[in-house]
């Protein structure tokens, strides 16, 4: 069932959109999607005031809201989140999607991967548990060569290493990335090859154009993956 955090994920990429649009991209995200349920949704939006009407069926985000990130919480990141929580209920970690950065590039890739970070201690036990309880293919910490061969243009669940101090935020409950911890990831990790060149300096852009970035959180991360000049460097080719 899409929720209220479905929907101003959409609205802090979308300047502005219709009613229309927005159940397109749930329905695209594979959300469950009530016209009773979401006109609900919008209402109490709008009366919170995290939500603008601009006329009938067209909405915008409040100026200061704008530059809020929130990360995509699909139904199937849901049940993941549920699943793990169960099953490893001491455990530090954080599910999302390839999807969560598609707005913010120029060229469109052919992704469906879900990433599970988390702690490394833990990564065989979560990879041994969704390898039995999951239909999708379920791989840990691919390599290079590994990822092109099996995983790339695939649906996959890719079980990553959660760094410690990995700038994370709560969502519905939720451990979700940050920002800040998306913008060092796609910098090197094997899963956003892609992205390098041109792309990650496009990411880069959208992202500081859309949205407040805390340079103190970003830096203390790059300086942990040994990534800050690499993100310095992407940030003064755009400022």
């Amino acid at each position: 069932m899409a929720t209220i955090t479905d929907i101003l994920h959409f609205a802090t990429t979308n300047s502005q959109f219709t009613r229309k649009e927005l159940i397109a991209y749930l329905e695209k995200q594979k959300q469950t999607v009530s016209p009773n349920a979401l006109s609900i949704q919008l209402d109490r939006l709008l009366k919170n005031n995290e939500l603008l009407r601009l006329e009938r069926g067209i909405y915008r985000l409040p100026a200061t809201s704008q530059r809020n990130f929130i990360a995509l919480i699909s139904d199937e990141i849901r049940k993941l989140n549920l699943q793990l929580k169960e099953q490893f209920p001491f455990v530090n970690y954080c599910v999302w999607s390839s999807k969560t950065l598609i707005s913010y590039m120029h060229h469109i890739p052919n992704l469906n991967h879900t990433y599970i970070d988390v702690e490394r201690e833990a990564t065989e036990s979560v990879f041994r548990f969704l390898n039995e309880n999951s239909n999708s293919r379920v791989f840990i910490c691919p390599d290079s060569e590994n990822f092109d061969r099996y995983i790339n243009g695939t649906e996959s669940i890719i079980i990553r290493t959660l760094i410690s101090e990995a700038p994370l935020q709560l969502l519905n409950g939720f451990n979700t990335p940050t920002i800040e911890k998306i913008m060092v990831d796609v910098v090197r990790d094997v899963e956003f090859e892609f992205m390098q060149g041109s792309e990650v300096s496009n990411f880069y852009k959208n992202v500081i154009e859309q949205h407040t970035i805390n340079n103190r959180k970003l830096m203390r991360y790059a300086s942990r993956r040994g990534r800050r000049q690499q993100v310095e460097d992407l940030i003064n080719k755009i400022l």
